[in-house]
């Protein structure tokens, strides 16, 4: 069965042994190689930058180690269900390859070459090839995550309820609130309207084709600030979910297509990551991990959303739909 105790065994040695293997490969071939080296390319042109084999072998090394690390974050909250293993395998194995490739490309383009400067392109083919090897092994850590038992998440318990007298009009709200996701937003946005205005500046200090890479920042913490909080509401039509500032309605489940809700505690691991998650059993709106207000519909097809005082809410969901069904 997999535990926690065999997530961080298989990340541990994947990070030592991939650790070891870098310089282990490398480090012979350090007589057929300039030094400096080559390190930095500008599209597919020729080299623009430089540094020592030890410190392209550092860099390789803790873009492996930040790999590592992050497929134990990812999978540490559910590695005994099929999908989160699934995922961890999968980043695991991409990231193999892909920093693999990195190294292989940079030693290829400097093998045998008297001085950096006459070290090889990195040509977009090259580059295409690895983001496809990449994907690849991606796609096989994804087969290979998949073997092995899927701990499935209890079911629920007996639905929860509240009393609700005759005549009467019940109502919840509930709020959730990301910090980390509105310092985000503000951050990509400031940032990003900041680089527009020096890119339309005559004689700005950047040039005028960067305007698009900084409006994208400005779409991303847009994007970003519009998933830093939410409004969920129960009531007489159903469950309601409003998010951003601007509270605009983004999902709405009719009552009578509820079959049964509850709360119960998620990981972004579990979710698949932060912001709106569509998987095969069904869709989360994970803005912190925690307390979650789960919803069944009558297909058996599960959302998710993320917020504070979740128990009241699916109670008063499970009272209003027994309600309007008698």
């Amino acid at each position: 069965m997999a535990t926690r105790r065999s997530l961080a065994l298989v990340t541990g040695v994947s990070a030592v042994t991939g650790a070891a293997l870098i310089p282990l490969v490398s480090l012979p071939l350090r007589d057929r190689l300039p030094d400096p080296i080559a390190t930095h390319w500008s599209g597919g042109g020729p080299p623009d930058g430089s540094g020592s084999l030890t410190a392209a072998l550092l860099i390789c090394c803790g873009m492996w180690a930040t790999i590592c690390a992050g497929a134990l974050v990812l999978g540490w909250s559910g590695w005994g269900r099929r999908a989160v293993r699934t995922r961890t395998v999968a980043s695991l194995f991409a990231g193999a390859v892909f920093t693999a490739g990195v190294l292989g490309l940079i030693l290829n383009a400097n093998l045998d070459r008297s001085s950096w400067r006459d070290a090889g392109g990195m040509g977009a083919g090259g580059i295409a090839l690895l983001l496809l090897a990449s994907a690849a092994g991606g796609l096989i850590g994804a087969l290979l995550g998949r073997i092995g038992a899927d701990s499935r998440e209890p079911a629920p318990g007996a639905p929860r309820r509240i009393r609700i007298g005759a005549g009467e009009r019940a109502v919840w709200i509930g709020y959730v609130h990301s910090r980390s996701m509105i310092l985000l937003g503000w951050a990509l946005t400031g940032l990003g309207a900041l680089g527009v205005l020096l890119a339309l500046v005559p004689a700005g200090p950047l040039p005028r084709s960067s305007w698009s890479g900084a409006l994208a920042l400005v779409i991303g913490g847009v994007v970003a600030l519009a998933l830093s909080s939410a409004r969920v509401t129960v009531d007489a039509r159903g469950l309601g979910i409003a998010a951003g500032p601007l509270r605009l309605p983004i999902r709405r489940i009719p009552l009578n297509r509820i079959g049964t809700a509850w709360a119960e505690d998620r990981s972004p691991a579990q979710a698949g990551g932060w912001g709106y998650r569509v998987g095969p059993a069904g869709t989360t709106m994970m803005l912190r991990g925690g307390e979650c207000l789960v919803v069944e519909n009558t297909g058996g097809r599960r959302f998710a959303v993320s917020v504070d005082d979740a128990e009241r809410g699916a109670s008063l969901l499970n009272s209003l739909r027994e309600s309007s069904a008698a």
